[in-house]
């Protein structure tokens, strides 16, 4: 997926953010995480808030559902916000965060089931079938 530009008052934004709300682990260091506020996420980077200190120009690692960790770079950091700008771009479309949002319950019942099935778990794997069968817009007999 490739970058996007976007004019946006007298800045040029490069990649479409998603607004988010979700709690997040954040690792500054390879010791240590902390919890974190997602604000806001795009394939670029993303916003958050952390009630921790970071250095501007430190490496950081966010665990993203549906992707795992990803590094990135802290831009900036006021009070309690920062933003960050990932080391190579995200492919956003595999992140669950992003995908609930636009697609709602059925995507995140996919994306559950994928991952209770990668994993072995059969008797999850076959209830988030069951919920997924009965969260679809048609029936068996044609008729929604």
């Amino acid at each position: 997926m490739g970058s996007r530009q976007r004019q946006i008052g007298d800045t040029v934004r490069r990649a479409e953010r998603k607004s988010l709300d979700e709690a997040a682990r954040l690792r500054p260091n390879s010791w240590s995480s902390v919890e974190i506020r997602m604000a806001d996420i795009s394939e670029l980077g993303f916003r958050a808030g952390c009630e921790a200190r970071l250095q501007a120009g430190a490496l950081i690692s966010l665990e993203v559902p549906g992707i795992g960790p990803v590094e990135a770079q802290v831009e900036w950091q006021r009070g309690n916000e920062f933003g960050a700008r990932f080391l190579a771009p995200l492919p956003i479309d595999r992140c669950t965060w992003t995908v609930e949002a636009e697609n709602g319950p059925l995507a995140s019942l996919l994306f559950q089931r994928a991952g209770a099935h990668q994993v072995g778990r059969h008797g999850a794997d076959a209830e988030l079938r069951r919920r997924i069968l009965a969260a679809l817009p048609v029936r068996k007999n044609g008729l929604c």
